[in-house]
């Protein structure tokens, strides 16, 4: 796929916030905040649409999302109706869903036509377009145009007409795409999390039922450096986020090159639960974990679409979705091991960890809004940062590298 040229209010854009990038990057005792219009800007947002969600690895699911054969999972990533499906073989599949008659979606929206966004995925031997119902098999090939022998044999259709196939690569049960067939593999600058996920058998692990967020009033960016910094933890989630205090919170180091942001906070004890009812574990911790796993909780980031929580005895998976500056739908996984699932009382204890989740969610949902909200300000800050907040820095590292290589190579 052809890269898409930036427009020139776009790079102007994008020229103006990299003349004002000083001290973004430094170590956090001086660094400054990114400006305000990385956060707020549509012609900076027409910039990094291409500039990052065209070019760089965007996770999109799980493996286990779509079990079985002819498991077919809708999904819309910057405006492009997409299917992620496991073909008759058994293969995981990502294709363009957009009919190639007239254009119309296969599906249409986040959820597909009829569907809940939060329903489980659909299943079939094809796919069918509801406009004319030409129909595509599960490798992408037209198996059916009624009313098209009158103008073109459909044998001949057939010979040329296929779902447009997207790359993609599975890395621990978690697919991503990517639009940029020029792009490096998947691979390069995650081994410290290939290294954590090592122990995780995150590919054999039962999702739950997704939770849908829609329209959420907040820059994408935001919402990583929310959920990765523990510093709001003590005052937003007060008497929720106790068992993994930010006093516990430890940073790494962060490279060029590097293509995760993550770190651990320990547990108050090994027995804890991060936003369980009464602050103990309710389920089995997932097996093979090393005792150093055991004992905390990682918070990483594979930017710009997937933000995870590991913890002991579970993994959350957020798909981030933007739509544009100040808007994303937002998909979370929660993923635990067969064993556990199949455990008497699960599914109540899952119920009440959920009830006592949704009071998190709720709370960052109301703060990262008014963030935004914030940044829109002529008075906007850009620091400083308590040395909670070490992975901001961090992620502006990671977003300048590729705003810098993006300009350089579209002038």
């Amino acid at each position: 796929m052809t890269k898409r040229p930036l427009s020139r209010h776009a790079l102007e854009a994008a020229r103006r916030v990299l003349a004002d990038v000083e001290a973004c990057t430094d170590p956090v005792a001086t660094a400054r905040l990114l400006p305000p219009e990385v956060y707020t800007g549509q012609d900076f947002w027409e910039f990094e649409k291409e500039a990052i969600f065209g070019r760089e690895w965007l996770c999109i699911g799980h493996v286990n999302e779509i079990p079985e054969p002819g498991d077919q999972l809708p999904l819309t990533v910057l405006d492009e109706p997409i299917v992620m499906l496991r073909d008759q073989a058994g293969d995981v599949r990502v294709m363009s869903a957009v009919c190639q008659h007239r254009g119309q979606p296969l599906f249409g929206g986040l959820a597909g036509e009829g569907r809940d966004a939060a329903s489980p995925c659909l299943n079939g031997k094809v796919m069918k377009c509801p406009y004319h119902n030409w129909t595509f098999d599960l490798e992408g090939r037209l198996a059916a145009a009624p009313s098209m022998t009158e103008t073109v044999p459909v044998n001949r259709l057939r010979e040329t007409i296929r779902l447009p196939q997207i790359r993609h690569e599975v890395f621990h049960g978690m697919v991503f795409i990517n639009f940029d067939d020029t792009a490096q593999p998947l691979g390069q600058g995650i081994g410290r999390i290939d290294e954590e996920l090592s122990t995780f058998g995150l590919d054999e692990l039962v999702p739950m039922p997704a939770f849908v967020f829609e329209d959420q009033q907040w820059n994408w960016k935001i919402h990583h450096d929310n959920a990765l910094e523990p510093y709001h933890t003590s005052y937003v989630h007060r008497g929720v986020h106790e068992a993994a205090p930010a006093k516990n919170a430890r940073f790494y180091p962060f490279e060029p090159g590097d293509n995760q942001v993550m770190h651990p906070t320990y547990l108050v004890d090994e027995n804890a639960g991060l936003a369980s009812t009464d602050g103990k574990r309710t389920t089995a911790i997932i097996p093979g974990l090393t005792d150093e796993q055991r004992r905390r909780v990682m918070f990483a980031s594979i930017p710009p679409m997937l933000f995870s929580i590991l913890q002991p005895t579970f993994v959350q998976l957020a798909f981030i979705y933007p739509k544009g500056p100040g808007s994303f739908d937002l998909r979370r996984v929660n993923l635990y091991p067969k064993s556990a699932v199949e455990e008497p009382g699960f599914h109540e204890a899952y119920e009440k960890f959920m009830e006592r989740k949704a009071l998190a969610i709720h709370q960052d949902a109301v703060t990262t809004a008014a963030l935004q909200q914030g940044l829109r300000s002529r008075f906007a800050p850009r620091g400083p940062l308590s040395w909670m907040e070490s992975n901001i820095p961090q992620l502006n590292q990671w977003l300048i590298e590729r705003y810098r290589k993006a300009v350089t190579v579209d002038v």
